[in-house]
């Protein structure tokens, strides 16, 4: 019977663990903030080295911005930070163009390329706080399950 006991401690253990983890619930304005700031920072980075760099790279500081609004807040403030970033690099960091008017090809690629990159970024992101979900709820269905087992003896 100790064994027993003993073999279930670790498991308690590791439960609430991972519970402490999966269990965090973010405000709104806290997850869209993190999306907000990120871009900023972003934003003023690419900023400081205008000089350096002129028109090339224009979305390169937008992706880590993105992927970290993605992984902190999900899908909705991945969205945001990287339409914030394709806006802010096409407006100050690509070579002037009239709107919805001719674009050379290197900036159609490269929008095309931040575009591709951060949304399955924001996806992959996505997919990974859905898993959490599903692993926090088959923990409390599992503790649930075990409480009543435990109650019942």
């Amino acid at each position: 019977m100790s064994e027993v006991r003993a073999a279930a401690a670790p498991e308690r253990t590791d439960s609430a663990i991972v519970r402490a983890i999966v269990n965090t619930k973010r405000s709104p304005i806290v997850v869209y903030g993190v999306a907000v700031v990120g871009v900023a920072v972003a934003f003023l980075l690419r900023w400081a080295i205008y000089g350096s760099l002129d028109n090339r790279l224009p979305f390169a500081f937008f992706l880590p911005a993105t992927m970290i609004a993605a992984w902190y807040g999900g899908l909705g403030p991945g969205l945001l930070a990287a339409g914030m970033g394709l806006l802010l690099g096409d407006y100050f960091f690509l070579p002037p163009h009239v709107a919805w008017g001719p674009m050379g090809e290197a900036e159609r690629t490269a929008i095309a390329i931040y575009a591709l990159t951060s949304t399955l970024s924001v996806v992959l992101f996505d997919n990974l706080h859905v898993r959490i979900r599903r692993l926090e709820c088959e923990l409390r269905e599992r503790d649930a399950g075990s409480a009543d087992a435990g109650g019942g003896a």
